[in-house]
């Protein structure tokens, strides 16, 4: 179906297959931040970067509302669909004078979008309009692009904790173990077969409060592997929630790796 957009509330509310006029969108996005244009929608719905760029993200990083995508499928080596059921796409980062620097504002909105879970907008080339795809999440991050994976991975039910929130540096690295993390097969499985007992601290959680509980920490060190390393149970420690915080914060602040965290910690309690 066409479709001429009004508002950017509207974005959200394309169903693949629609289709809009390159005219159109380029329109909203150059106006939706100019107060009382005919695509003002409103503070919190401004679309950032300028209409030319191939990302765009509506609202303030880094807890976007969704990230718009405009491709060109092939203009890049790495972009295209993976696949000819077209539920995985390739899109490259943007690069200066061939590098790529993963705290760029547009390659950032990508690589928080599994931490914070806001949708990405897949819009394709076709002549003089752009196909909408639908919504995707990033399901893989690597070095020179992102996999957007088409359907869920967004919408979250709450925000983020406090201390993801706060982490600035070494994105790429830090998001990428939390999608280790929330590898929900294997921790499922992990926790079906091992009792609540911290790793670090040896407290038994069920015998300490009466119910079964225990988080999973992913400790094999990400620098060691891409993204589409395929995780196991054996990568995993269960953790304390006390534990696992304390691990993360050090995670972030020292870029420590589960070992030397782990004694550090332990030495603490001794």
């Amino acid at each position: 179906m066409n479709v001429n957009l009004a508002r950017p509330q509207e974005l959200f509310s394309l169903a693949a297959g629609d289709v809009v006029p390159k005219r159109n969108l380029f329109d909203l996005i150059q106006y939706s931040k100019v107060v009382d244009s005919q695509y003002w929608g409103g503070e919190e719905v401004q679309i950032r970067n300028t209409p030319q760029q191939g990302v765009n993200w509506i609202g303030e990083p880094p807890a976007c509302h969704g990230v718009i995508i405009k491709t060109r499928p092939g203009a890049y080596e790495e972009d295209g669909w993976a696949g000819k059921n077209k539920t995985a796409f390739h899109y490259s980062f943007k690069a200066r004078s061939g590098k790529v620097s993963h705290s760029e504002k547009a390659n950032a909105a990508l690589i928080n979008q599994p931490q914070y879970k806001y949708p990405v907008m897949l819009f394709t080339e076709s002549g003089d309009s752009w196909v909408y795809e639908g919504t995707f999440s990033v399901s893989e991050i690597e070095r020179g692009y992102v996999v957007l994976q088409r359907g869920s991975g967004f919408a979250p039910e709450q925000a983020p904790p406090q201390e993801e929130v706060l982490y600035q540096e070494g994105g790429r690295r830090y998001v990428t173990h939390l999608m280790a993390e929330r590898n929900q097969e294997v921790v499922k499985a992990l926790k079906a077969r091992s009792a609540s007992v911290c790793d670090i601290c040896h407290m038994n959680f069920f015998e300490q409060y009466g119910v079964e509980y225990i988080e999973a920490h992913h400790k094999v060190p990400i620098s060691t592997y891409s993204s589409s390393y395929v995780v196991g149970r054996d990568d995993f420690a269960l953790l304390c929630p006390n534990c696992h915080r304390a691990v993360h914060i050090y995670m972030k602040k020292e870029g420590l790796e589960y070992p030397e965290i782990k004694q550090k910690l332990q030495v603490k309690e001794a």
